[in-house]
Order: structure tokens, then C-alpha cells, then sequence
């Protein structure tokens, strides 16, 4: 029914985003199974190691609910929904609520840093505000891991369905997965959390990873491209900034970034994806690709005219086609519901007027969405 209710307010123009499409029928060996509850008996114990669940009642949890349970005792959160969801054979619930922040400022209100993505060995190339240049390794252990989940994927396929040697196989085989995919997610929580804590500006790049993985052509480099994980971090930057008093500013994805040279504004415009150095074609430096991304990145201000401003003093000409104004827009701290085996919440972008500098950051409350296992 809420399906049916956004599409049909989408098609009426009642409906603020994106166009909505009519629902689709989804298959039971497609659809993971979950449901979610919003009235009844929802409680966390006050043992801390209990959840009580409408129709379902009382369920022990692996993890400690404390974090969550001090806040709702104190009257400064209160829950909206549980979900109960299968993650990798284990049974999730995810706990959404609505929590009173306090008032925070980062450690550099003034500074800012910009973060260029990749799914190569250097997945994330951040310029400080300092002029250092940090290089983050890629997150997902997927490539250490592939061997080990192709040995176990042919034993899975060669046990007899509803055997207790299909489900050990297929048990292992989940293990995996969700090993590579909670490394994956502690290390993008770590570089976002010790990025919003630090500086008051953050700058990214708005990526479109389907599209991304559509046009790699192959599977193992389509593979390449969901495996890296680089969609997480601009939601997971977007409520994190907010809630520690600073914002984030996601530039237009047809900005030039790798393509203009930050040193005098050089453009190349032929750049191939796989040059990851080249010569700058107005002064004859050699230029690093992803170093040379992050520092556009964190120096962009927002268009002036046809130009690229950035506070070197040194503004760099756009390029005649493909640009679309370079765009940006400050993100706030709306929510939307994450699930993830840690306490997590995301955010939507509330897209402001460039012209004004982005907007400020919101405060006082935010929704978050605390996931733990039973």
C-alpha cells in the first residue's frame, strides 16, 4: 500500500523527489525476508541483553543494547519501529529511534578536506587541509577472500539440497560474506567518524555507482565496483557532519576534477581511466590523478560564472561540455533508516542554493538506527 501511495502521489506531482516508478512484484527467492513493526509491545529490557518484539516477544541479543537503552531510560530517544531481518543466516533487528543530540564543533570548524574515491588499491585519496596528502587502502577484503569463497561455493554446489552437509557448506560460505562486508563497513565508519570529528567542511564527489558498474562491461570488474563500498560513505558523512556541527558538500559528478590541473589549471581533455599520472599540457608537470582529484575537490568553493574557484587564488576554466554549472549542495541531517550490524544512521541531502554557501547544518534531533543480533 505505500507502494502504491508513492507512486501514485509521484504521478500527481504531490510527492517531493525523485519520479517513482509502479511497484514490482517481488519473488520469495529474491526478496530477503523481514518485517517490520511500528505499533505494540517494543522494548528494550532493562537487563540490556533482551528485546521484546510485537507478536514475536521476547528475544535474547548477542550484542549489549546498553548504548541504547541508557538514552531511552533517560527520556532523550524514543523508538519509532523494529525490524526483523535476515543479514548473512543471522537474524538482525533494527531498532529505529529518534534521538536528542547535543550541540557539537568539530576540532577545525575552519578547515576543510576533500576526498576523492576509487575501487583500485587506493580506494580513498583525501587532501587535508594542511597540504598532506593521505591514501587509504581498499577496505573490502574481497580479493583475499575470493579463493577461499570460490573453493567453498563449489562445495556448496555439489551437496544435496536440504542435507546437513548443504547447510554447513552454505553456513561457511555466509560466514565469509559477512566477514568481508563488516571489515568493509568498520573501515568506512572509521574514515568518515575521524573525518567529521576533525573538519568543518567536507567536500565529495557525487559518484553514480550503477552506473559505474553497468558500463565495466565484465563481471569480475562490475564486481570490483559494488565490493568497494564507495556509495556508503557520502550517506554515512552526510548525518555524521551534522551531528558534529559541520557540513558536507558534494560537488556536481561532471565537475573536471582529475582533468584540471590544480597546480595552474591545465586541462587535459582526453584523460584515459587508466592513466593514474599525466602531463599537464600548460606547464609540463607531471601530475598524480588522485592526488591531484582531492585537492580540486577540497579547494572547490562552488561556480562563479563559467569558472572554478578555488582558494589557492589559481581558478581553473571548466570544461566547455559536461560540467552542468558544477552544482554543489550542503547536506543536513535528515535521516533515513541504515542497517548494518552496527549502530549506524543515514541521512538524505537536502539539496540548498549554491549561491548561499550551503546552508547550515541541522541540529537537536536526528533518527538513528540501531541494528544488533540475536
Amino acid at each position: 500500500m505505500v507502494a502504491l501511495q508513492n507512486w501514485s502521489d509521484a504521478k500527481h506531482g504531490n510527492r517531493a523527489g525523485g519520479r517513482v516508478g509502479f511497484p514490482r512484484f517481488k519473488a520469495r527467492h529474491r526478496d530477503r525476508g523481514r518485517v517490520r513493526f511500528t505499533t505494540g509491545a517494543m522494548r528494550l529490557e532493562p537487563d540490556r541483553r533482551h528485546l521484546t518484539l510485537p507478536v514475536i516477544g521476547r528475544l535474547r541479543s548477542k550484542e549489549n543494547t546498553r548504548r541504547l537503552e541508557r538514552l531511552v531510560a533517560k527520556g532523550r530517544a524514543r523508538m519509532l519501529s523494529m525490524t526483523l531481518a535476515e543479514h548473512g543466516g543471522r537474524l538482525m533487528v533494527s531498532v529505529q529511534v529518534i534521538v536528542a543530540l547535543q550541540p557539537r564543533t568539530p576540532s577545525q570548524p575552519d578547515g576543510r578536506c576533500g576526498i576523492d574515491l576509487g575501487i583500485g588499491r587506493e580506494w580513498a585519496v583525501i587532501a587535508h587541509h594542511d597540504g598532506t596528502i593521505e591514501r587509504v587502502a581498499h577496505p573490502a577484503p574481497w580479493e583475499h577472500a575470493q579463493k577461499e569463497h570460490r573453493r567453498v561455493a563449489r562445495q556448496l554446489s555439489r551437496r544435496i539440497v536440504g542435507s546437513r552437509g548443504h547447510r554447513q557448506a552454505n553456513a561457511k560460505l555466509a560466514a565469509l560474506d559477512r566477514r568481508a562486508a563488516n571489515l568493509r563497513t568498520n573501515q568506512v565508519h572509521l574514515l568518515t567518524t575521524t573525518l567529521a570529528r576533525r573538519y568543518g567542511t567536507i567536500v565529495v564527489e557525487d559518484l553514480d555507482v550503477a552506473a559505474m558498474g553497468r558500463g565495466m562491461g565484465r563481471r569480475a570488474f562490475r564486481r570490483t565496483v559494488y565490493q568497494a563500498g564507495i556509495g556508503s560513505l557520502r550517506p554515512m558523512l552526510a548525518y555524521k557532519c551534522a551531528q558534529q556541527g559541520g557540513r558536507q558538500l558534494v560537488a556536481d559528478r561532471w565537475l573536471a576534477s582529475s582533468k584540471t590541473h590544480h597546480g595552474c589549471g591545465g586541462y587535459l581533455a582526453d584523460l584515459k581511466l587508466g592513466d593514474r599520472t599525466w602531463v599537464c599540457p600548460a606547464c609540463g608537470e607531471l601530475v598524480d590523478r588522485n592526488a591531484n582529484a582531492a585537492r580540486n575537490l577540497r579547494d572547490w568553493t562552488g561556480p562563479v560564472g563559467d569558472r572554478i574557484v578555488q582558494r589557492s587564488g589559481v581558478a581553473a576554466p571548466a570544461p566547455p561540455v559536461g560540467d552542468h554549472g558544477g552544482q554543489a549542495h550542503a547536506v543536513r541531517g535528515r535521516a533515513r533508516l541504515q542497517k548494518t550490524t552496527l549502530q549506524v544512521a543515514g541521512a538524505d541531502d537536502a539539496r540548498t542554493d549554491p549561491r548561499l554557501g550551503g546552508g547550515t547544518p541541522s541540529r537537536g534531533t536526528s533518527r538513528r538506527a540501531v541494528t544488533t543480533a540475536y
